[in-house]
């Protein structure tokens, strides 16, 4: 059952849905125009009824005339520069250390030939390999 509080928010909820729907219906209603009828003539000469009524906006908008347009020199666009890629650091080493075992596996198996690891560490590729074929029980020790 619901509450004093929950009710009166319903019932507000719904007036203010109510407003909103009435305000946006005036928004959208016509004009009243008043007719000769509801014009009060103040005297029997006044002038047409074009003369008590203001004229109407006109709603056509002009177009201006387009500029001459001139041929412009149609350049190439330059060729993009390559971007330098870094040298690989090279290390005095001719081993891997014990340290990197993991992250050579993880190159090697997710996308990087062995050569490309070998080229990373500085190192020779059966260096690599013999990383890679390392038992599991020495990777810890």
């Amino acid at each position: 059952m619901p509450s004093e509080w929950q009710a009166a928010s319903v019932r507000n909820h719904h007036e203010g849905i109510n407003r909103a729907r009435q305000a946006a219906e005036d928004l959208f209603k016509p004009k009243q125009q008043t007719t000769r009828a509801e014009v009060p003539v103040s005297a029997p000469d006044a002038g047409s009824s074009a003369d008590q009524q203001p004229r109407p906006q006109s709603r056509i908008f002009t177009i201006l005339p387009l500029a001459p347009t001139t041929v412009a020199e149609v350049v190439a666009p330059a060729e993009p520069k390559p971007i330098p890629r870094r040298a690989p650091i090279r290390r005095e080493t001719r081993e891997i250390p014990a340290s990197q075992f993991g992250r050579v596996r993880a190159l090697a198996n997710y996308g990087m030939r062995r050569a490309q690891v070998a080229e990373l560490y500085g190192v020779t590729v059966d260096e690599v390999e013999r990383v890679i074929r390392q038992p599991e029980h020495s990777r810890k020790s």
